[in-house]
């Protein structure tokens, strides 16, 4: 037994990455659930309904990728144009982005650090390849996750039925509770971070827009993807944007933090407790603990479903604590009812 648990462990690490992917394809068949229900309640057939909810889904996640990355894009190619002047401003001193680095006293370290920065334009087309293979990878490994999701949500009665009969009939109604519980868990989990880190993204752009601030829409994407880390996104999004709007100007600086001090009081003392007291009810102190144990794990994306699987840990362990109280309750009514039968037979 301890060397299958051990070959177990093994395994579970050594295919990791699957693992995550197929974390995330649980979690968004659990999300999509409602959907395929609704269809399946109109008269659709599941697999059909399926089909249709995971291939909207996924034209919009595509879309709104697109409608993220395309301005990201843009914002890179501008700056690639740029780049050169920049170096040569940084070299001579001149213009804003030179007497931005005489402003901090670094003139004399980009000057002897030329070579270096010339040395970076001559790589930019590798490193252009090699972020182009990331993009590429990121794709395909989206598409697999909505492909194993799709054919989770499908074979999920299966699946059920199985595991019915796994655990027994006598434990039916425990599961039945576990998946309801854990779909409404999961699923107002992602929904309320996705909203709220939407929100955070939409401040900062208009803020930063407003402002002048060159790349507004660079920075609130950045915002937006790490404002989904719970207690902790808001920080380390904050730090470096602030930074930012400050290299523009001071009054930019300060403007910018004070909203990211007030966005960030809203967010953790009104939006996010909503959501966490609709949906998981996890301790602040745990839900900091699944992060940074899942990102040690596996990174932004262990960050990411550290909490959801701490949700799955504490319905599964409600589940079983209120099974076991039932069963000693029953035990203990049983155990009154005999003695009183007993005392009854002898005074008779």
């Amino acid at each position: 037994m301890a060397l299958a648990i051990a070959l177990s462990i093994w395994l579970v690490w050594f295919l990791r990455a699957f693992v995550v992917d197929l974390l995330l394809a649980l979690i968004v068949a659990m999300v999509l659930d409602p959907a395929v229900k609704l269809l399946y309640k109109l008269g659709i057939k599941r697999s059909l309904g399926s089909a249709i909810v995971f291939i909207l889904a996924l034209a919009v996640f595509i879309g709104t990728l697109y409608l993220i990355t395309r301005p990201l894009y843009n914002a890179g190619v501008k700056f690639s144009h740029q780049l050169p002047s920049l170096v040569n401003q940084a070299q001579t001193g001149t213009g804003q982005f030179g007497s931005l680095i005489k402003r901090f006293h670094i003139d004399s370290y980009v000057q002897a650090n030329s070579s270096k920065l010339t040395n970076l334009l001559t790589s930019s087309s590798g490193t252009a390849l090699g972020a182009a293979r990331k993009v590429l990878s990121g794709v395909v490994s989206i598409i697999t996750i909505f492909l194993l999701a799709l054919f989770i949500e499908i074979e999920a009665p299966s699946l059920y039925r199985a595991l019915t009969t796994l655990v027994g009939r006598s434990k039916r109604s425990s599961l039945v509770r576990v998946r309801e519980r854990l779909v409404k868990a999961i699923t107002g989990f992602v929904l309320g971070n996705v909203a709220t880190s939407i929100i955070a993204g939409i401040v900062v752009y208009v803020t930063l827009l407003a402002l002048g601030v060159p790349f507004a829409i660079v920075l609130a994407v950045w915002v937006a993807l790490v404002d989904l880390l719970p207690l902790v996104g808001g920080l380390l999004a904050g730090v470096p944007t602030v930074l930012f709007a400050f290299l523009h100007s001071v009054t930019a600086g300060v403007i910018t933090a004070v909203v990211f001090i007030v966005y960030q009081q809203i967010e953790n003392h009104i939006l996010s407790p909503l959501v966490m007291a609709r949906a998981i009810r996890l301790n602040p102190l745990w839900v900091l603990i699944a992060v940074l144990v899942g990102a040690h794990l596996f990174g932004f994306i262990g960050a990411l479903i550290g909490i959801p699987a701490a949700a799955t840990i504490q319905v599964v362990g409600a589940e079983i604590i209120e099974v076991q109280q039932a069963k000693h309750e029953a035990e203990n009514r049983e155990s009154m009812q005999l003695t009183f039968d007993d005392q009854e037979n002898e005074g008779n």
